[in-house]
């Protein structure tokens, strides 16, 4: 039976970490397929994530990879939900892209990057991240931040006309969210947002005015879900601690992973063209202990560091079955799927938050549990399992 409109659910992302860790959000249904082309296809889902890999691009080529995804999934965007999938921090050409679905026939866009779980919020217009603007946080120094302020109406600058939405409005309700977005069709409203309460009265005007294009984090994406009646699946890790941990990531969270590790944790370090040596993490993978594959951090082209990481990855794969592949940083999760080359990609939940649980069917019959999560994100669950394997 086809899917209603009500029920088909396009999200698009511009990187694979972010596609996960929103799409999962909307697995309380079924599982939400993940689509990276040209790799992996699974557009008959009634929801899917899709990855354009455009968040390192120059605005121009981000644009074409969004426009050209857009055009591959018209009729998905013509009759569906869709929700923009953008950084928290406005990393990335977030302007560029939302202008390019602007084209297929949206009424006006709602936008809020806040993550208030993350202590990422808009005030007065101002994105903060830990109560500093974003432009002076450390993701300011961040080569997908191409703005040198924090102020959302001049980072969206360029889309349409942007029209603030202030916290009076947005804590007004509902109505008065689809009220503003009705007299200023045509237009971008950039949201505040300081708390979940907030994202929620968004996201439910937004769901009232039929073509808006919704944008934000995955904070944003949880709020849509919930409105539009999906509950938030928590599902549970597998059983065992034999987990192939890859950190790609450079951001300070993830390498304190790698500094934390407790000592029986082997870590396999890949450089440019060689690796050490990956018999230690095969054994602790088989003998139920986890294992981490961590890039080197001495200057080597970011392209060469995770051709290594994901051949490196697949290699100890081809020699132990972990009961969990866990990756860091949504280039390299994306470079690790590549080098696995799977015929399948379906999420199925989010154990915690900032984490996306799937399973990558593999061409030879295989079957493997991923789980993503962003660089930049702090988790408890990776805390616990390489700095206390005893």
């Amino acid at each position: 039976m086809a899917a209603s409109a009500s029920q088909v659910v396009t999200i698009v992302a511009d990187d694979l970490t972010g596609a996960c860790d929103t799409g999962c959000l909307f697995a309380g249904a079924g599982p939400v397929g993940v689509l990276a082309e040209p790799e992996l296809s699974s557009s008959d889902r009634h929801v899917i994530t899709v990855d354009t890999e455009s968040r390192a691009l120059p605005p121009e080529a981000a644009g074409a990879k969004v426009r050209a995804s857009a055009e591959r999934l018209r009729q998905r965007l013509s009759t569906g939900h869709v929700f923009k999938k953008i950084d928290s921090t406005m990393r990335g050409s977030v302007s560029v892209e939302l202008a390019a679905l602007l084209e297929h026939g949206f009424s006006g866009a709602l936008v809020c990057p806040a993550f208030p779980a993350q202590r990422r919020v808009v005030r007065q217009g101002r994105l903060l991240v830990d109560s500093v603007p974003v432009h002076e946080s450390p993701v300011g120094r961040d080569p997908a931040f191409h703005a040198a302020c924090s102020d959302m109406t001049t980072l969206l600058e360029g889309v349409r006309p942007v029209v603030p939405l202030g916290l009076g409005d947005v804590r007004a309700g509902r109505e008065k969210v689809a009220y503003l977005l009705e007299q200023h069709r045509g237009a971008v409203l950039s949201a505040d947002a300081e708390t979940d309460a907030d994202l929620v009265a968004l996201a439910e005007g937004a769901l009232a005015v039929s073509r808006t294009l919704v944008a934000g984090s995955a904070g944003l994406g949880r709020a849509l879900s919930r409105a539009l009646g999906g509950g938030v699946p928590v599902v549970p890790l597998p059983h065992g601690r034999a987990w192939l941990v890859v950190i790609g990531s450079l951001h300070p969270t993830s390498r304190a992973l790698v500094d934390a590790a407790d000592l029986s944790v082997p870590v396999v370090v890949a450089g440019s063209r060689s690796h050490t040596d990956t018999a230690p993490a095969i054994a602790a993978l088989a003998g139920g202990r986890p294992a981490v594959v961590a890039s080197v951090t001495t200057p080597v082209p970011r392209e060469e560091i995770l051709e290594s990481l994901a051949r490196t990855a697949a290699e100890i794969l081809e020699g132990a079955a972990p009961d969990l592949l866990a990756v860091t940083g949504g280039d390299t999760a994306y470079a690790v799927i590549r080098a696995l080359g799977p015929r399948r990609f379906d999420l199925v939940g989010a154990p915690a938050d900032g984490l996306a649980l799937g399973r990558l069917a593999l061409r030879n019959g295989r079957e493997i549990s991923l789980l993503t999560k962003a660089g930049g994100f702090r988790s408890t669950v990776f805390d616990a399992l390489l700095g206390g394997a005893a």
